[in-house]
C-alpha cells in the first residue's frame, strides 16, 4: 500500500500544481511509446491472440481451474454479466455511437476511402471491431488465464506477483521483483480509476448539458458527479462479488439490452443488419493485415492516436483485470474461461457497436445532425445526440444516464475489489 500511495500523491500534486507541464510530459511519453514501440505492441498482442486460441482449443482446454473436483461459485449467466461489465462496459457506452460515426465522417487516410461516402459507411465499423474485438479480449483473457492457473492450480497468493512464480520461482515472487510488480500495477490501477472517473463524469456532464439543458458550471457539476459515483462504487465493491457486484452487473446488462434493442428496431433495422454483417466480413478481411500495420509512410498519426492508444490502455489494466477475472473462474475449464472471457463478449461487441454505429451512420446519412453535435459539444455527447433521434427520447435519455452510471460502478467494483483483495 505505502509505495503506490506515495507515488499517487506525488503525481496528483504535480498534476494540480503544474497541469499544463504535466500534460506535455505525458504527451511526450505517449508519443515516444507509439513512435518507437508500436511494433512491439502489435507483435505482442498477436502472440497473445494465438495463445488464447491455443489454450482454448487444444487439449490444455480440458484442465479444470481449481482441480478436477472444483465446483463453480456462480451461474453461467452471472459469470458472463460480471465478466463483460467489469472489463469493457464504460468504454462501450462512451465509444459505442461516436467511434463508428467518427470513422465514417473522417476516414483514416491510409484506407484511400473518401470520408462520408458509401464506401466509408460500409468500412467504418470494421476498424471499430478491430479495436474492440479479438485483440483487447485476448489481453484480458490471456492475463486472467495466466493468473487463474497459477492461483487455483498451484495455490499461489492472490497478488500480481504470483504471475512471476513460473518464471522466477519463490524468490522472484516474494522478493523485490514481485514487490515492484505489485507496486507499479497498484499505482496503475489507481490511475486507471481516475481515467474511468473522468470518462464517466465527462459523459454525464455532456448529457446533462445537451439533453436536459442544465446551466450549472463544470466546477459545480463535476465534484457532485465524482462524489456520487465514488460513494456508490465503493459501497457496492465492499459488498462482495456475490451481492451488489452481481446485481449491479445484471441490471447493467438489462439496460444494455433495452438500449441496443430499441436502437435496432427504430434506428434503421435493414441498414443496421446489412451493414453489421458487411462490417464483420471486412473486419475478418483486415484482421491480420491491420494487426501488423503501423502506417510507416503515411504517418497520419491515426494508428498511434487510436489503435496503439487502445492497446496501451488495455495492457496497463490487464494484470488487475486478470486477477478479478481469475476470482470468478473457480471450477471452470480453461476452454470455458476462453469462451466466456473472449468469444462471448466479442459477440456482444459486434451487436452493440454494429447496432449503434450502423444506426448512427444511417441517421447521419439521412440528415440527422449527430456528427454536427459531436463537433459542437465534443465526443462525450455522441450517445445523447443519437438518442435524440429515436422515439421516446426522454426515457432513453434516462436509460443512457443509467448505463453510464452502472457501467462505471461495475468497472470500479472490480478494481476496488481486486486492490482490496491484494
Amino acid at each position: 500500500f505505502v509505495v503506490p500511495a506515495i507515488l499517487t500523491v506525488i503525481v496528483i500534486i504535480i498534476g494540480v500544481v503544474a497541469p499544463e507541464l504535466f500534460g506535455k510530459f505525458i504527451d511526450v511519453l505517449f508519443q515516444f511509446v507509439t513512435n518507437n514501440l508500436g511494433w512491439f505492441y502489435d507483435i505482442g498482442l498477436f502472440a497473445l491472440l494465438i495463445f488464447c486460441f491455443w489454450a482454448g482449443f487444444s487439449k490444455i482446454g480440458k484442465i479444470r481451474l481449481g482441480g478436477k473436483d472444483a465446483k463453480p461459485d456462480m451461474s453461467m449467466l452471472s459469470w458472463i454479466a460480471i465478466t463483460f461489465t467489469s472489463g469493457m462496459a464504460l468504454g462501450v457506452v462512451f465509444y459505442g455511437v461516436g467511434e463508428g460515426l467518427m470513422n465514417f465522417s473522417d476516414m483514416p487516410v491510409f484506407t484511400g476511402i473518401a470520408s462520408g461516402s458509401p464506401a466509408a459507411a460500409e468500412t467504418a465499423l470494421a476498424y471499430v471491431f478491430f479495436h474492440w474485438g479479438f485483440h483487447p479480449y485476448a489481453i484480458y483473457c490471456g492475463a486472467g488465464l495466466g493468473f487463474a492457473f497459477v492461483y487455483w492450480n498451484t495455490k499461489r497468493s492472490f497478488a500480481l506477483s504470483s504471475g512471476l512464480y513460473p518464471l522466477l520461482g519463490e524468490r522472484g515472487e516474494k522478493g523485490l521483483p514481485g514487490k515492484i510488480v505489485n507496486w507499479l500495477c497498484m499505482y496503475i490501477m489507481v490511475a486507471t480509476l481516475g481515467v474511468n472517473v473522468g470518462m464517466a463524469t465527462l459523459q454525464i456532464e455532456a448529457g446533462l448539458k445537451y439533453a436536459i439543458g442544465t446551466s450549472l458550471p463544470e466546477q459545480v457539476m463535476a465534484p457532485v458527479i465524482i462524489s456520487v459515483i465514488a460513494v456508490v462504487g465503493i459501497t457496492c465493491a465492499a459488498s462482495g462479488v456475490h451481492k451488489a457486484i452481481k446485481y449491479v452487473s445484471s441490471a447493467n446488462m438489462v439496460v444494455f439490452i433495452i438500449l441496443v434493442g430499441w436502437a435496432f428496431v427504430f434506428g434503421g433495422t435493414q441498414f443496421t443488419v446489412n451493414n453489421m454483417v458487411t462490417a464483420v466480413g471486412k473486419y475478418l478481411e483486415i484482421l491480420i493485415p491491420e494487426s501488423f500495420y503501423l502506417e510507416p509512410a503515411f504517418q497520419s498519426g491515426w494508428i498511434g492516436g487510436w489503435t496503439l492508444f487502445y492497446w496501451a490502455w488495455w495492457l496497463t489494466v490487464a494484470p488487475l483485470t486478470g486477477l478479478f477475472l481469475m476470482k470468478l473462474a473457480k471450477g471452470r475449464t480453461i476452454r470455458e474461461f476462453v469462451m466466456v472471457n473472449m468469444f462471448i463478449p466479442i459477440g456482444f461487441i459486434v451487436i452493440w457497436f454494429g447496432t449503434f454505429g450502423s444506426s448512427a451512420i444511417h441517421l447521419q446519412m439521412n440528415g440527422a445532425p449527430i456528427w454536427e453535435a459531436i463537433q459542437e459539444y465534443g465526443f462525450p455527447v455522441a450517445l445523447f445526440a443519437y438518442l435524440q433521434e429515436l422515439p421516446l427520447t426522454p426515457i432513453l435519455t434516462i436509460l443512457g444516464f443509467a448505463a453510464i452510471f452502472m457501467s462505471f460502478i461495475t468497472q470500479n467494483e472490480s478494481m476496488v475489489y481486486t486492490m482490496a483483495g491484494m
